[in-house]
């Protein structure tokens, strides 16, 4: 029975495979005055508020997706073992895919590569489609250190083999100025919610899916070309697999990196 493969197919939510890999090393944006101890902001009283330099927790960030065509690699790995016992890891191959979308200046994204099937059936283009549809968030036009925000997605598609119905519910936090790939970029992060069921067949016999975790993404953008750079993420799902009305538990941690293509 191709449980596994039906497992590592559906919790890509927001992610795509399955291995037990590092900790995610996320650049750490730069300590602003008030953050650093040894450097107490001094209080000036009877200060013209006109003349006040604004504290760097003010810095605000004015932000716009440059239209244009943009080619991003994901990599993802992932694990998943049974919940019962979760010494008995399994891990899966690392994935590394391409696409290309283009960008709209609202943020609309539309998949150039891999072209859209509409055969109603899912192969592992289909399910690239789904995920590059996700891959870059709406901003606010500005952005200021501690902002929040959030936003809630509902797809339906292919999740890896299985078509599958996605709710993302997100979180999203203004961190500020860091680097990614020796590019000064804003730095965001995302938390979220999700859930997802799927149905698929392995031979006659009918397999359901669903899953329920929570994520945890760190995102970033060059202000100063209006992109999406790219980002990593950490993702863990409890995913139930019922097949000939037996169900079964697995735990499952996925890990992804998106990188754009052609960095100058």
């Amino acid at each position: 029975m191709k449980v596994k493969t039906a497992l590592v197919a559906l919790m890509t939510v927001s992610a795509t495979a399955c291995v037990v890999a590092p900790p995610i090393t996320v650049p750490a944006p730069v300590n602003t005055p008030s953050e650093n101890p040894a450097q107490p902001t001094p209080v000036v009283p009877s200060v013209n508020p006109a003349k006040q330099k604004p504290a760097m927790h003010d810095k605000v960030w004015s932000f716009a997706y440059t239209p244009g065509t943009y080619t991003y690699a994901i990599t993802t790995d992932a694990a998943m073992a049974p919940s019962t016992d979760t010494t008995q890891r399994r891990q899966a191959p690392e994935a590394s895919q391409k696409t290309t979308v283009t960008v709209a200046s609202s943020g609309e994204v539309q998949v150039v590569d891999p072209i859209a099937v509409t055969s109603g059936s899912c192969d592992s283009n289909a399910a690239l489609t789904v995920r590059a549809q996700q891959l870059i968030p709406k901003l606010p036009n500005h952005l200021f250190i501690g902002d929040h925000w959030h936003d809630s997605t509902t797809t339906n598609g292919c999740r890896g083999m299985i078509p599958a119905e996605s709710t993302v519910i997100s979180d999203y936090t203004t961190v500020g100025d860091t680097t990614f790939a020796n590019v000064p970029v804003l730095q965001v992060r995302r938390t979220d919610t999700l859930f997802a069921t799927g149905e698929g067949a392995d031979g006659q016999h009918r397999i359901l899916v669903s899953a329920n975790g929570t994520g945890v993404t760190n995102l970033f953008f060059d202000v100063s070309s209006g992109r999406f750079i790219g980002s990593r993420g950490l993702q863990n799902s409890l995913v139930n697999v019922t097949t000939s009305g037996r169900l079964t538990q697995f735990i499952q941690r996925v890990i992804e990196s998106v990188a754009i293509v052609g960095l100058p």
